[in-house]
């Protein structure tokens, strides 16, 4: 594995792992997880055109797969230390997010507290809201978001960035 797909795999999931303490921690008031997933998405696309164009730079050039496959190593990097760092945040009992979880909570209800039925399922929709903060469920949903992104992406910069006469060369 290169140690540039570690690099700036590692700054991209170190980033995201700080936008996600930024949010739950309440810190330059970030409280909207919208922002919070634009920022890791920019992190990771800034990150992997980084990436790419050193890779170019340092072998003459770079072909469609290397491009492809380049940003998809990155992004599973990403990914992997996005998942490190919500791990740290939960040690050592997750105590750390019972904030988030009675914001969502609380949120929830004033938004369907004017409907009986939605609120006949208050029980089902706690356990749902404190499944959504472990560690499994957070990094399964990382994964996939950072894999279509990576892809994604990776595959459309690669139409521009890679040598036209080299597929897999």
């Amino acid at each position: 594995m290169s140690k540039y797909y570690l690099i700036f795999g590692g700054i991209a999931g170190a980033i995201s792992a700080l936008l996600e303490y930024f949010l739950y921690k309440g810190v330059f008031g970030f409280d909207s997880m919208a922002g919070v997933i634009y920022g890791k998405i920019l992190a990771l696309v800034v990150c992997i055109v980084f990436g790419v164009v050193l890779i170019k730079k340092l072998n003459g050039g770079i072909s469609f797969l290397r491009t492809s496959f380049s940003g998809l190593m990155i992004a599973i990097v990403c990914s992997t230390f996005s998942g490190i760092g919500y791990s740290m945040m939960h040690y050592p009992d997750g105590s750390f997010f019972n904030e988030a979880k009675e914001y969502a909570y609380d949120e929830w209800i004033k938004t369907n507290k004017d409907n009986p039925e939605e609120m006949a399922k208050i029980s089902e929709v706690k356990s749902a809201i404190e499944s959504r903060f472990t560690v499994m469920y957070h990094s399964a949903l990382e994964f996939g978001l950072y894999l279509v992104v990576g892809v994604v992406f990776t595959a459309f910069f690669a139409g521009f960035i890679a040598d036209r006469n080299s597929l897999a060369g």
